[in-house]
């Protein structure tokens, strides 16, 4: 099962299955541990047989893991996580939708992108963890000037901007849909062409990676108005590189927003500027391995230095980039780990889960 040893942080990866759309060879949500001084990580085993998770999202109470199961009938599963790494299956509901792609647990609700038919889906949460009845299906209309990829709505993520709102990233339709107590209450217009794929929150200020512009977007949101500006954009590699290039995840650390670059197979490093308002491309490093599709922050406590880990998965591997706390920029650290497919990786608080074990029992 792999018991952590002293000091090793839990990471949780998904990964496509033989079962899933579109298939691959992992075994469902697989067992990282690392260790946070050097970057290493070792194999703690299958920690889940489940169709597909390609995206995993964590709720801390109860200590509650999600994956959705990318499928041509989409579901989500909601795993308990105890102090042993180990995941006891809740529940499973189908998700409204094909190709669920992404998962949010925000308070006491659960929202699942299906990319195939461009379905948004809010679920309520009970107090253990599990889903309530009566899922709104949120449904989308429109399309893109990159016919072969926007020809319809095409829901990738969703990110929280504050308490009451939930922007839902429609690739398809170039746009950032607004919801609010369950119901699409407007859109964020982004630049025809962005495919906008995932969003990354700051304070007032969202960075979103466009996927088919190989560009980073800016957003400003007024979370008084449920409204907001698009405010500009910078090159996801620092330079042209659309239609080559493919931005993944975006993720901000400090007064840092790193972009998982596909095809360049690089992860950029922007500064912000402005107060958020503006991105400075400060380096594109190697992102140690093809097809970077997702990557994390563990972020280091005390004396330990911040690394991102990064999925290739192209390249049936992890890789962990030591980020320099004066340039913010990763470099690569040598380390690997053998994982087929990897697609997400998830970091878990373990310790606090054990804690909190410790007090109920």
């Amino acid at each position: 099962m792999g018991e952590a040893v002293d000091g090793k942080r839990l990471l949780l990866v998904g990964t496509y299955t033989p079962d899933s759309d579109p298939p691959g060879e992992g075994a469902g949500i697989h067992r990282v541990w690392f260790d946070p001084m050097t970057g290493e990580m070792a194999d703690g085993g299958v920690a889940a047989r489940t169709p597909g998770p390609s995206f995993l999202a964590f709720h801390e109470d109860p200590a509650t893991v999600y994956a959705v199961n990318e499928r041509a009938e989409g579901t989500v599963t909601a795993f308990r996580i105890d102090g042993g790494a180990r995941l006891t299956e809740l529940a499973q509901a189908p998700t409204g939708g094909g190709s669920p792609c992404h998962v949010l647990a925000t308070g006491s609700e659960l929202v699942v992108t299906n990319y195939a038919n461009g379905v948004a889906t809010v679920y309520g949460l009970e107090r253990g963890g599990a889903f309530t009845a009566g899922a709104v299906e949120l449904a989308n209309t429109g399309s893109g000037p990159v016919t072969d990829r926007q020809e319809g709505p095409h829901a990738h993520s969703a990110a929280a901007p504050d308490d009451r709102h939930v922007l839902v990233a429609d690739l398809g339709t170039d746009e950032l849909r607004v919801v609010r107590d369950g119901e699409q209450v407007g859109t964020v217009a982004l630049p025809p062409g962005t495919g906008p794929r995932h969003a990354a929150v700051s304070g007032e200020y969202l960075y979103v990676a466009g996927e088919l512009d190989s560009r980073v977007h800016v957003v400003r949101w007024d979370p008084g108005t449920g409204t907001g500006e698009h405010l500009g954009s910078v090159h996801a590699t620092g330079e042209e590189a659309a239609g080559d290039n493919f931005p993944a995840e975006i993720l901000t650390n400090g007064d840092h927003v790193y972009v998982s670059n596909r095809g360049a197979d690089t992860v950029s490093t922007f500064a912000v500027r402005g107060g958020g308002a503006r991105l400075e491309h400060v380096a594109s490093a190697p992102a140690g391995g093809p097809w970077p599709r997702n990557f994390t922050v563990v972020r280091g406590h005390r004396e330990e230095p911040d690394h991102l880990v990064v999925a290739a998965q192209n390249g049936d591997s992890l890789a962990s980039l030591l980020i320099d706390p004066d340039t913010g920029v990763p470099a690569d650290t040598g380390h690997r780990l053998r994982l087929p497919v990897p697609v997400c990786v998830l970091p878990v608080p373990i310790t606090r889960i054990r804690r909190a074990g410790a007090a109920t029992a």
